[in-house]
């Protein structure tokens, strides 16, 4: 099998997680008053996003794996529906939690990318276990 791009990688996955994850916890830490609800909505669009990519990579693993740039992965994610709810998802997430930080008080800009840090962790959490699939290939 030919060399797929590093972000398939089950380390850089890991990697991914690990930093998702401090970044989550230290803007949350930081947020005054704590953001809660931001990081509800990061936490559960994070899980629906990462069952829908899961799904994905598992149904097709090899249009991944043949893969050698970023816009290659995204090209192949796209290529199918539930690629397509997954981008559509980030981004309407992305959009929600700015709209709910600034509805909300404190600080808006730390209120939403701690919501938005919680949606990458939980995604990447859910999803991690499909890159094995992809490791594995068809």
């Amino acid at each position: 099998m030919d060399k797929m791009h590093f972000t398939l990688t089950r380390p850089v996955n890991a990697g991914f997680i690990v930093l998702w994850g401090l970044a989550a916890f230290i803007m949350v830490i930081w947020a005054r008053p704590r953001p809660i609800l931001t990081v509800a909505i990061g936490c559960v669009a994070g899980l629906a996003a990462g069952l829908i990519q899961r799904g994905r990579v598992r149904n097709s693993p090899d249009m991944s794996t043949q893969a050698k740039s970023a816009l290659e992965v995204r090209r192949a994610f796209m290529s199918k529906r539930a690629g397509k709810w997954s981008i559509a998802l980030l981004w309407s997430t992305g959009l929600i939690l700015v709209v709910v930080s600034f509805a909300g008080g404190g600080n808006p800009t730390v209120a939403a990318i701690a919501g938005y840090m919680s949606f990458l962790f939980v995604r990447e959490i859910t999803a991690f276990g499909a890159s094995r699939a992809i490791q594995q290939g068809p």
